[in-house]
């Protein structure tokens, strides 16, 4: 076998297992939601229905053979919120698009389809709580997409405030940085390989709680960004029916997870082994992947990055963005880049600037759910993009600012090639301790 062909197929074999490992992290997610979300919905649980009508202030299960010639309202995938539960029965309100009261209806229980438990929500009226709500739903759900499209939902639904929401959004960016994270772990015994990977998935970490740090005080005095963001949503809010855009690789990844699901289901219907499984297929891909890196001619791949993709801030940024965009989780594409640092292909100071328009590409999620609501809703989507191009602004251009991020990532991956449990403690306290903590306190 020549040469050229041996590399066509090493090169082949990462784009494979690079799909697996996408598996493996949309199965985690998955997993992590069946785990976290209630089976038994009671009163204050959040539930989204399928469909439902609407006529003078009251609601009922949509039925398919329903045709709207009464005058009567049609709304998909509303969330609404449980008042009382009667066996398979539900009765809910929520806030119908421009009506100041609340709508009431009943539904049964096969026709929810997603919930959200109440105990994340009791504490909303407190910005600063919310803000820990977001990272930790975040950490639950493994991706700040999901997590702001179930905060533009809610909003859009009046369940919560847009002085709720917009701390939320803020939450979530922090949230999502702790899958790339706990990827790094999977070169922990590798010495200045893991110091690498380290500082390349905590470069993330950093920058987005250095933008909280700033903007959170300033939204608290000024609510400058729900103000800003108020003003867009009125300007480009219109009432769109269509599908809005499905992602090829995310479908694929989502064929690839239900395929997964039903080989685990037919086993066993425990999330739990659906976890366990999900985090063997994504380990075993990660170390896959490091391996044919480190067999392929490091300096050829490193020369082509340097050329093509991470010449420049602005190209890192854009391939970020289209990438984010492409799979919708910048959880699953900063997770992608992490083995890449670890191999010493990528330099943290190339990788800095693609997390930067992974944030802002994990934002279109939200806002192509958005669409679908209402202005409300696409205000707390918009207060999301605006926050993480004001991050970048803000922070990216101006070098001594822009320096803080990298050296604290570079400082504590010193520190944890020293003390391997360092880095445990890390992702246990900021990720789970901390927002666990202050959300059970403040509830």
């Amino acid at each position: 076998m020549n040469e050229y062909l041996k590399t066509s197929l090493k090169i082949a074999s990462v784009f494979l297992y690079l799909y697996i490992f996408l598996v493996g992290i949309s199965t985690l997610s998955k997993s992590i939601s069946g785990l976290t979300s209630p089976d038994q919905l009671v009163e204050g649980d959040m539930a989204q229905l399928k469909k439902i009508i609407c006529k003078d202030n009251s609601c009922m299960d949509y039925k398919e053979n329903y045709q709207d010639e009464n005058g009567e309202e049609i709304v998909k995938k509303q969330w609404v919120k449980i008042v009382s539960v009667e066996g398979d029965n539900y009765k809910y309100q929520f806030k119908a698009d421009g009506d100041s009261d609340f709508t009431v209806g009943t539904t049964k229980k096969k026709n929810v389809k997603k919930s959200a438990s109440a105990s994340f929500l009791k504490a909303t009226d407190s910005a600063f709580i919310c803000l820990f709500i977001g990272v930790f739903a975040t950490v639950l759900f493994q991706s700040s997409s999901t997590t702001t499209s179930l905060i533009v939902g809610m909003a859009g639904g009046g369940l919560i405030e847009l002085s709720s929401a917009v701390p939320m959004v803020m939450g979530a960016n922090i949230g999502t940085t702790v899958t790339n994270t706990l990827i790094s772990m999977g070169h922990l015994r590798r010495g200045e390989e893991f110091k690498r990977a380290f500082a390349a998935s905590t470069v993330h970490d950093f920058f987005n709680i250095f933008a909280v740090i700033i903007f959170f005080p300033l939204e608290l005095m000024f609510g400058f960004l729900e103000k800003s963001a108020t003003f867009l949503g009125n300007v480009f809010f219109t009432e769109i029916t269509e599908k809005p855009f499905k992602s090829p690789i995310k479908q694929a990844v989502s064929w690839g997870v239900d395929q997964v699901k039903q080989v685990v289901h037919y086993v066993s219907e425990n999330d739990w082994v659906l976890l366990v499984v999900s985090v063997i297929i994504t380990l075993v891909m990660l170390f896959s992947i490091v391996a044919l890196l480190r067999s392929m001619v490091l300096s050829k791949v490193e020369a082509f990055f340097d050329r093509y993709i991470f010449k420049t801030a602005i190209r890192a940024i854009l391939f970020g963005f289209c990438l984010t965009v492409l799979v919708q989780s910048s959880s699953i594409t900063t997770s992608v880049i992490v083995p890449l640092a670890g191999a010493g292909v990528l330099s943290l100071r190339q990788i800095f600037p693609f997390t930067l328009g992974a944030n802002i590409g994990t934002t279109v999620t939200s806002l192509m759910a958005a669409l679908v609501l209402n202005p409300v809703a696409m205000v707390v989507a918009f207060s999301h993009l605006l926050f993480n191009i004001l991050g970048i602004v803000i922070i990216y251009p101006i070098k001594p600012i822009r320096a803080i991020p990298l050296k604290c990532a570079e400082k504590i991956a010193e520190l944890s090639v020293k003390n391997k449990l360092i880095p445990i403690l890390y992702l246990a306290v900021v990720f789970v301790l901390i927002p666990l903590t202050i959300i059970l306190l403040g509830g």
